[in-house]
């Protein structure tokens, strides 16, 4: 009796002719994130507390109803996170988010992302990265420029808002509004319907530079949270530094670089720590263990020449890292990092590459500290920048582009 139920609960969600009679909108649109071979987590917010549930498929038609409900309730200021699993690996799917409240009932646009392929798979793959968007910046024109090159999934490494700048947040209200404002961008929801999208923050969530002992940390953290798909971990709640395998040719551990770190006055030592000890133990291990061709370190701040807010203000823990990775022989890391407001490839002669970018939408340096620094290969400062990273066989190709999509630069990871 249930079984029968439940199919002509997912009959009626398929055929009902939901948009010509919404009742339920969806302000901020849907997205997709953390995506892997089988899993991939949907969001969406709506315009009043209802009941969201996914309908999906490998076509345009969708056809399935995922049957795991979500709830977008006040408390999580009317966003629902569901977490789409039993999918096919390197597979494009679509969805919709169909919500419903009493007698309202509404569904959203149909949104798509592709699954990664298996571990052991030899797959091309293209992704892009980038980072810095503020309110006041709005139309983000650059997530159409993204979308053209056609990634897989984006690496959005920070300051995905500015709370402290356009919205002088202090309160939890205050910075769910203003990530509201930064959703309502239509260019960005086009891109949020096109790939899925693994996010990380940096300081402007929360304030300027803040470090692990800022009184708002918590109350930008749950803003965070509720308004990107990050799946969490059980038993660590705000836990956001995680990684995911993309085929064989591919590793990405993202970064969390700020809710860990000391605060920068405190003494270069060993004790001072941007990671935290069970974030670094956690990436050591992950490098040393990785089988793929290719490990990828997304940070939200660079590693060198950019004062004590990035890796240069802890330098001892930086070149433990740098150490570790040089010593135990671990070939092909590349590091992707963004914060500076401006573009820059760099090669250290520990072997590995770094690659800036960003901003998106908001102030450009009118400095490059990078320039002239013996490991710098390329710096920009001239336009809003964006990072595309395309691997096929055993290369790895960086490509650097500006707002209107034109390439600015091209460099070669050596197999």
């Amino acid at each position: 009796m249930r079984a029968a139920c439940f199919l002509l609960l997912a009959a009626l969600l398929l055929t009902a002719p939901v948009a010509a009679q919404s009742a339920i909108t969806f302000p901020q649109g849907v997205a997709s994130g953390d995506v892997t071979d089988s899993q991939a987590m949907i969001w969406a917010r709506t315009s009043v507390p209802a009941f969201a549930r996914i309908e999906y498929g490998t076509s345009q038609a969708l056809g399935t109803v995922w049957p795991s409900a979500g709830r977008a309730a006040e408390d999580t200021d009317l966003t629902a996170k569901i977490d789409l699993g039993n999918l096919r690996p390197a597979t494009r799917y679509f969805y919709r988010v169909v919500a419903e409240q009493g007698d309202q009932r509404g569904a959203s646009l149909v949104g798509s992302f592709v699954t990664a392929p298996p571990a052991g798979d030899a797959a091309d793959v293209t992704f892009a990265w980038s980072a810095d968007t503020s309110e006041r910046f709005k139309p983000f024109t650059i997530y159409d420029a993204i979308r053209s090159q056609q990634p897989q999934f984006f690496l959005f490494l920070g300051d995905t808002l500015y709370a402290d700048v356009d919205c002088d947040a202090r309160t939890l209200a205050a910075y769910r509004s203003c990530s509201q404002h930064n959703r309502e961008d239509e260019a960005f929801q086009r891109f949020a319907r096109s790939t899925s999208i693994s996010a990380i923050w940096d300081d402007h969530e929360v304030a300027n530079n803040f470090d692990r002992t800022h009184d708002r940390l918590p109350l930008g953290r749950r803003a965070f949270l509720e308004y990107w798909p990050i799946r969490t971990v059980e038993g660590e709640p705000g836990r956001m530094y995680r990684s995911f395998r993309w085929g064989r040719a591919l590793e990405i551990f993202i970064l969390d670089a700020r809710q860990y770190r000391s605060p920068p006055f405190q003494r270069d030592d060993a004790e001072k720590t941007l990671l935290g000890a069970a974030q670094k133990q956690w990436l050591l291990r992950g490098l040393e263990a990785s089988t793929a061709a290719f490990k990828v370190i997304a940070s939200s701040v660079p590693l060198k020449y950019h004062g004590a807010d990035s890796w240069e203000g802890y330098t001892t823990e930086r070149n433990e890292v740098i150490d570790f990775i040089t010593k135990r022989n671990i070939h092909r890391v590349v590091f992707l990092t963004a914060d500076v407001h401006y573009a820059a490839v760099l090669r250290y002669k520990e072997g590995f590459v770094e690659a800036i970018v960003g901003p998106m939408g908001m102030l450009i340096s009118s400095r490059r500290n990078v320039a002239g620094e013996p490991e710098t290969e390329f710096s920009f400062n001239s336009s809003f920048t964006f990072g595309v990273v395309r691997v096929s066989g055993t290369a790895l190709v960086i490509e650097i582009y500006d707002v209107n999509n034109r390439l600015l630069h091209r460099t070669i990871v050596d197999p």
